[in-house]
């Protein structure tokens, strides 16, 4: 029986990085289709067919925010690029199983004039980040194109790609514009970039890598998605890790096994995963949100569910998650769950959740004091909202609560780890 783990994984991250790109979803998937197609002209040494489709297509793990999405879409060259480019080589490098292909996703925004003379960098690395480059180049000039001709397909778009890819001396490596060139002759080429048929195809590769997971290895995929969740918005920023902290030490005080602790703890961190697909002026807008706006608030619940239960090693944390915004008086999104239906765990996660966000300072508001963050909390728990004996743990240890949702505590040591790599 194949070992579908590291596929797993791999596509659950793309997944969760297609919630970045609102008008623009998939642009892994197509970018890791059009890489491996490319890649049967070229010859690489080390790197077989299922390095290049998941490098291709965790290229953009650094993107967070869908305004810089869509100015990597929309700009052919943008000045900035190299920042996320940065941050998904950092990410890449805390897991062992995706640390080879750091080296491309780091310059896979690099000019080839300029990366062919990198000398610290292996020959297969520079010509798999190039390719991606260059594939990156042709989802966005697509993207590009179907903006201005939405009743068009793909493939009338063929011969304006083509040519445009050409006439841009010293981004590509000759080779590669050759190996496109062929690939991109072929009419299923462009047919397989529709929406409809890309899933399929992502289902159809076997990604036959055979891994283990330690718990420190789950820490850390965990903690990849919290870095990307946390730095969508800098209002954001560390939420969902603190939120983690805090709900491990709330768990521990109420007496839940350690291995029960350590998932609350991942549940923290990827609770709020279904935000990458909320509109950056949504999360950011400084006055109240309209009927529309709302709605989209209140499904990241649900799309963190859909995006986590495809790793087993999540899928049980993955209805804590998504029931994070549950009350125990039916009130609360997106399911309406009541008491009878709530685990402890999610109650316990509700409530670290609200803390830490009302400790934080957002756009609407400015941060509450640590008695103003406990007074509303009190108020909730008295309409019968959030879960009162966890509410009590929350006053007889309020101190150390207020220390852990400000990130005034000591460092987990991967958190130590991914800021020291950067």
């Amino acid at each position: 029986m194949p070992n579908l783990l590291f596929k797993n994984i791999t596509l659950m991250i793309s997944d969760m990085m297609d919630q970045v790109g609102l008008d623009d979803t998939q642009h892994g998937k197509r970018v890791a289709f059009m890489a491996t197609q490319c890649a049967r002209y070229v010859s690489f040494e080390h790197f077989d067919q299922v390095d290049i489709f998941t490098a291709a297509l965790l290229h953009d793990i650094g993107v967070s925010c869908s305004q810089e999405h869509e100015l990597l879409v929309t700009i052919l060259d943008w000045e900035k690029a190299q920042t996320h480019c940065l941050d998904g080589a950092v990410r890449m490098k805390s897991l062992p199983f995706y640390a080879p292909y750091a080296d491309a996703i780091y310059y896979h925004h690099t000019h080839w004039q300029t990366l062919a003379d990198e000398q610290q960098v292996s020959q297969d690395s520079k010509s798999l980040a190039n390719l991606i480059f260059l594939v990156d180049r042709v989802d966005a000039l697509l993207f590009q194109y179907l903006q201005q001709n939405p009743d068009d397909e793909a493939i009338h778009a063929r011969n304006t790609i083509q040519q445009n890819i050409q006439s841009l001396p010293g981004y590509f490596a000759p080779e590669l514009v050759e190996a496109f060139l062929k690939a991109s002759a072929v009419d299923a080429f462009w047919f397989q970039l529709d929406a409809a048929h890309i899933p399929r195809y992502m289902n159809s590769q076997t990604l036959d890598r055979s891994i283990e997971l330690s718990p420190q290895d789950v820490e850390a995929v965990a903690f990849i998605l919290a870095a990307a969740i946390d730095a969508k918005s800098p209002f954001t920023a560390e939420h969902s890790t603190l939120v983690g902290e805090l709900a491990y030490f709330l768990a521990q005080q109420f007496g839940l096994p350690d291995s029960r602790c350590q998932q609350l703890k991942l549940a923290g961190y990827l609770h709020d995963i279904g935000k990458l697909h909320i509109p950056d002026s949504i999360l950011e807008k400084e006055g109240p949100l309209t009927e529309k706006e709302t709605i989209a608030m209140r499904r990241h619940g649900f799309e963190a569910r859909d995006i986590l239960q495809q790793v087993e090693h999540f899928s049980e944390i993955a209805d804590w998650a998504c029931h994070h915004h549950e009350f125990l008086d039916g009130s609360g999104y997106p399911y309406q769950l009541t008491a009878e239906q709530i685990p402890t765990e999610t109650r316990i996660l509700t409530i670290a959740d609200i803390f830490q966000a009302l400790a934080q300072k957002r756009p609407y508001r400015d941060s509450m004091t640590q008695q103003q963050v406990i007074s509303v909390l009190d108020k909730l728990g008295a309409e019968g909202k959030v879960d009162t004996i966890i509410l009590e743990l929350v006053h007889q240890h309020a101190n150390a609560c207020w220390q852990l949702a400000n990130g005034i505590s000591a460092q987990s040591p991967i958190k130590s780890d991914a800021i020291q790599a950067k």
